[in-house]
């Protein structure tokens, strides 16, 4: 059977890392800027009713402010995606360069007020989200997770009813995917407790590592032809 060899940046090593920084992302947000979510967006629409059933007004705006950053974000991202359509120019390397400068001016730009990082990481996940959206030529979004336990269930019961090769790999990919974001949210919670808003140095040094891979990765495929 002839190998499929995918894009570097839909295999699965990759698809982790990603997720990974998802998770880191979304965990370092609601620790450390008022339990908001960077990227969850489905999350911070049920903290907003909450909020608002509650009467708790004053939290009203950071939810609100994530939500319109990620829809700022995504519109950023997809003019980007049109602006680099026709160009040699690799759109997955300018997104993750991009993101990479939004972290860094959170990091950087850590006394400004929390509404305003907040909005920031939020452009930094619209961005992931928007640019990464398949691996091994599959949908799949890093923040879509109940999506990816279903997935992951009905695989593995296909994989083993059936005994299909196939569907136990995907059951194995979409798991290592989930316990890739898991395992992002969990780090970022430990380093939090000593190293607070250091914290996102985490995805920061992720998002560096993935950039170099898919930046050398792109370079042996273009020298290979």
């Amino acid at each position: 059977m002839r190998q499929i060899t995918y894009p570097a940046h839909e295999q699965l090593l990759f698809g982790c890392g990603l997720t990974m920084v998802a998770g880191a992302l979304d965990a370092y947000a609601y620790l450390e800027h008022g339990a908001v979510f960077a990227g969850l967006q489905t999350g911070n629409l049920l903290l907003l009713g909450v909020s608002l059933g509650h009467f708790q007004l004053s939290a009203v705006g950071r939810y609100l402010t994530a939500l319109l950053a990620f829809v700022v974000g995504t519109l950023i991202v997809r003019g980007l995606q049109h602006f680099l359509e026709k160009s040699r120019i690799s759109s997955q390397m300018v997104v993750l360069g991009y993101m990479l400068v939004l972290l860094l001016a959170v990091l950087l730009l850590n006394q400004l007020p929390s509404y305003l990082l907040v909005a920031l990481l939020s452009l930094a996940a619209a961005a992931e989200l928007q640019e990464f959206r398949q691996i091994k030529g599959r949908p799949f979004t890093p923040l879509m997770l109940t999506g990816t336990g279903r997935h992951t269930a009905a695989s593995l019961y296909e994989g083993l009813r059936h005994r299909s090769r196939d569907a136990r790999t995907q059951a194995l990919d979409t798991g290592a995917l989930f316990l890739s974001f898991v395992g992002g949210a969990m780090i970022v919670a430990a380093l939090t407790a000593v190293m607070a808003t250091y914290a996102l140095l985490l995805p920061i040094g992720l998002l560096g590592a993935l950039l170099t891979w898919l930046y050398q990765q792109t370079r042996r495929r273009k020298w290979k032809h």
